[in-house]
């Protein structure tokens, strides 16, 4: 008989422990679940904030888009001067736009940056210095200190420095 008892016992313990096993793998589903639910709604809301943000910045452009129609209707009245300030404010205005959104112009260096200049041309002179920019062909432009686009720039090759390497080398 106590070995009956003992059996028993066992018995419901494993039932018992049966029991707790299948609940928590009940609740490990459920969590599971909870979890995808979790990411699929993040998912909707993540889409939902990044097309009011196009939709907001596509209206604030929009504003842009009338003002370059109407200086294209009103150009064929009016003198250049009155064009070019016109094309001026346009060009404001999107800077403005763009300023909003943390984009701004690299400001003028005097020296090339790799990081934030593109050489396209490369002068010789005898008046500036090696990697002085010379001119700006196109602006560059950065957003939060991340270069978006580089500035394309001419840059002095000093031909002394130049000559002064070969006659180094020559000796």
């Amino acid at each position: 008989m106590g070995k009956n008892k003992k059996v028993k016992k066992e018995d419901e313990n494993l039932k018992s422990l049966e029991k707790e096993v299948s609940d928590l793998k009940n609740i490990a589903a459920r969590a599971q679940a909870d979890l995808v639910n979790y990411r699929n709604r993040m998912k909707i809301e993540l889409l939902e904030i990044e097309q009011k943000t196009i939709k907001n910045f596509v209206l604030k452009l929009l504003s842009v888009i009338d003002d370059i129609d109407l200086a294209i209707e009103n150009s064929k009245d009016s003198s250049k001067e009155v064009l070019s300030n016109g094309l001026s404010s346009i060009k404001n205005k999107f800077e403005n736009i763009l300023k909003l959104k943390n984009i701004n112009i690299i400001e003028d260096n005097k020296i090339f940056d790799p990081y934030i200049h593109e050489a396209l041309l490369k002068t010789e002179t005898t008046e500036k210095d090696d990697g002085s920019i010379l001119r700006v062909l196109r602006k560059g432009y950065v957003m939060n200190d991340d270069v978006i686009r580089p500035t394309q720039v001419e840059i002095a090759e000093n031909i002394n420095n130049k000559n002064d390497d070969k006659e180094s080398k020559d000796a």
